[in-house]
């Protein structure tokens, strides 16, 4: 029987590798036959980002890059075949996706991408679209319609910041409003035509995502990045153990207010996310995934002012569904090539725990950053900003910490 079940287990992994790799070759197989053609467009975009400075008279310094090459090509019935590979390299993303805060959250989302799970190179995105009157359907690797459609308080810098950023000097800022648990697995999306309801409502954008299966956790790959147990106290998730059937639903809708001169643009993002345990031996404590999240952005003159808000269970087991929460919000100001930033978030980990946890999950986190940047016309981005962040978690993990950062951020996109 534990014979048979391993077997089993072999086969399942075998095929979701074999089903990663067949995504990946026939994103390639696509490029190689589109570069062939002479009616196919070839994109190639990428990023780079380096940020450096002071935590507390300590230097620090991260670095983010990513290139991203996309084909098309349009037939004469009007439809649009595509596909897109992303490559990155990020020291700070770890293997599987949060299921709350960055730091506090169990890793049991869906991959960053395929790769090597020692090194900060990985493939993130392998997809094919198509694109029509019917709207667009996508699938392979990418990030789910919650995380395309998601609305945050407004920033002018490209790595750091209050929420959803990519370089944290500090170590401590556990803010993510983003609703991404599926991360980059392999899903279905499908987003109708923009402002296909017309009307009041035109200029609404939907859409729906479906991931069947997350990564397992595996070699421990679900524990929190600040490590402990990944399960409630005394228990353990199996290797077998995942989050599947994932399914995003998420809405943007932009409109203008007022006569074109003193134009007032609303952004408003919202998103929901279902996903339904399958966690070895059934262990108590561990839910089906439940998420929202919601933000909106308000735009005059050069201002824009907004903020966000995420709540989940994290997968857990607790009253109320409440296991994290957080919410930022900000104010920005660009004239010219200048911008500048006020921005403030704060983040609340497993705060109504209904069976007792191990203590990394315990973290409330306070965070506010200012800045100023300044953007060249060769699209090269300069800036700096101050930041204090507030970190109160258990004694165990290092108790209450503050942390005072001055940090310079330099960002190319071509």
């Amino acid at each position: 029987m534990h014979e048979c079940s391993n077997k089993h287990l072999g086969l399942e992994k075998t095929g979701r590798l074999a089903s990663a790799l067949l995504t990946t070759c026939c994103a390639l197989v696509f490029f190689s036959s589109a570069i062939a053609q002479e009616d196919t467009s070839v994109e190639v975009s990428g990023e780079i980002t380096a940020v450096a400075g002071s935590v507390d008279g300590e230097f620090e310094a991260d670095a983010d890059a990513r290139l991203k090459v996309e084909s098309s090509r349009i037939f004469d019935s009007g439809l649009e075949l595509g596909g897109v590979l992303e490559a990155r390299v990020d020291g700070d993303m770890p293997q599987q996706y949060w299921a709350g805060g960055r730091y506090s959250g169990l890793l049991s989302g869906g991959s960053r991408g395929v790769g090597p799970l020692e090194g900060d190179a990985f493939l993130q995105s392998a997809y094919a679209y198509l694109k029509g009157g019917f709207g667009e359907i996508s699938i392979g690797r990418d990030n789910g319609i919650a995380s395309q459609l998601a609305v945050t308080s407004p920033t002018v810098f490209r790595a750091i910041g209050v929420n959803d950023w990519k370089s944290d000097l500090s170590n401590l800022n556990d803010i993510q409003t983003v609703n991404d648990f599926s991360g980059y697995s392999t899903k279905l999306t499908y987003m109708p035509p923009a402002n296909f309801l017309g009307g009041i409502i035109g200029g609404l954008q939907v859409g729906v995502s479906y991931s069947p299966e997350l990564k397992e956790c595996d070699e421990e790959l679900c524990a929190p990045v600040t490590g402990g147990a990944p399960a409630p106290a005394g228990q353990a998730l199996m290797r077998n153990s995942s989050w599947r059937d994932v399914v995003e639903a998420a809405l943007y809708f932009e409109r203008g207010i007022g006569d074109p001169e003193n134009d007032i643009r609303l952004g408003l993002g919202a998103s929901y996310i279902t996903a339904s345990e399958d966690v070895g031996n059934a262990p108590a404590g561990f839910d089906d995934y439940q998420s929202y999240a919601l933000g909106l952005n308000v735009a005059i003159k050069g201002f824009t002012l907004g903020g966000s808000v995420k709540n989940t269970n994290v997968g857990l087991d607790v009253r109320d569904d409440d296991a994290y929460l957080a919410f930022d919000a900000g104010i920005t100001y660009e004239t010219g090539p200048w911008g500048f930033m006020l921005g403030y978030g704060s983040s609340d980990a497993s705060r109504d725990a209904a069976s007792p946890l191990d203590p990394s999950f315990f973290r409330e986190t306070e965070l506010a950053q200012a800045g100023v940047s300044y953007v060249f016309q060769q699209g090269v981005t300069l800036g700096a900003a101050a930041q204090f962040v507030d970190s109160d978690k258990p004694d165990s993990l290092g108790g209450q910490e503050e942390k005072t950062s001055i940090i310079f951020e330099s960002s190319i996109k071509f």
